[in-house]
């Protein structure tokens, strides 16, 4: 019972580089001594290169698919859509949230795909090394449960995986491999270095069902180093 709501998420890919943060293209400086500078002198260069980091230098994943911080980090969650409707195109809503082991569950969203603004930060926090996060989302309406991570109904992926090759539920309706087009390339997901997507199923329990396709909610949490 999905149909996508369609949005241009490239932006959410890119961020400026200030400095004590981890640059997302590799960035640098170039120096040149100035006293060497004229004419038939060989001029003397030297140069240093920030290149990005992988998003498994700053943050664990581990096999129930809670995530364990390394270091100190800012932590930006983006909503890229919610994609939940029934075959005449009425939208559900859904609402997700994500749980820091120092603050507790924290609301991320609720709403109808539509409604979703994927260039907005929906939440933006610092926390500190050995931080455990977790993820859960609902279709919200009675009669439905929240699924959490570890579950079969969340797929945690990040930069170089294979996004869900689950068909669409409906044939009007767009696959989650389709709805993460912007984010893929070559066949693989190109995020950010630091970037995570969480991937959630809310309306069925069973991976065989046809209206089993991985894009009910999808959210992007952005990891950035911070230097103290």
């Amino acid at each position: 019972m999905k149909t996508i709501t369609s949005m241009t998420a490239c932006g959410l890919l890119l961020a400026g580089y200030a400095g004590g943060e981890d640059p997302l293209v590799p960035v640098g400086t170039l120096n040149v001594n100035q006293n060497t500078v004229r004419e038939g002198v060989s001029p003397q260069l030297s140069w240093e290169i920030d290149y990005p980091s992988a998003v498994t230098t700053v943050i664990d994943i581990e096999p129930d698919d809670d995530i364990v911080t390394k270091c100190k980090l800012r932590v930006q969650v983006y909503v890229i859509g919610v994609g939940i409707t029934d075959q005449s195109g009425r939208e559900y809503p859904a609402k997700s949230y994500i749980h820091y082991s120092s603050s507790g569950w924290q609301h991320i969203y609720t709403g109808v795909g539509s409604d979703v603004n994927p260039t907005r930060i929906y939440d933006d926090r610092i926390v500190n090394a050995g931080e455990r996060i977790r993820f859960c989302a609902k279709l919200n309406q009675s009669g439905y449960d929240y699924y959490y991570n570890p579950s079969d109904n969340i797929e945690v992926l990040m930069d170089g995986d294979s996004p869900p090759n689950n068909a669409a539920g409906y044939q009007h309706q767009t696959s989650a491999s389709e709805y993460m087009r912007p984010y893929i390339k070559n066949g693989k997901l190109a995020l950010g270095p630091l970037d995570i997507i969480y991937a959630a199923e809310l309306t069925h329990s069973d991976p065989n069902h046809y209206g089993f396709d991985l894009q009910d909610t999808i959210i992007l949490v952005r990891f950035t180093k911070v230097n103290n």
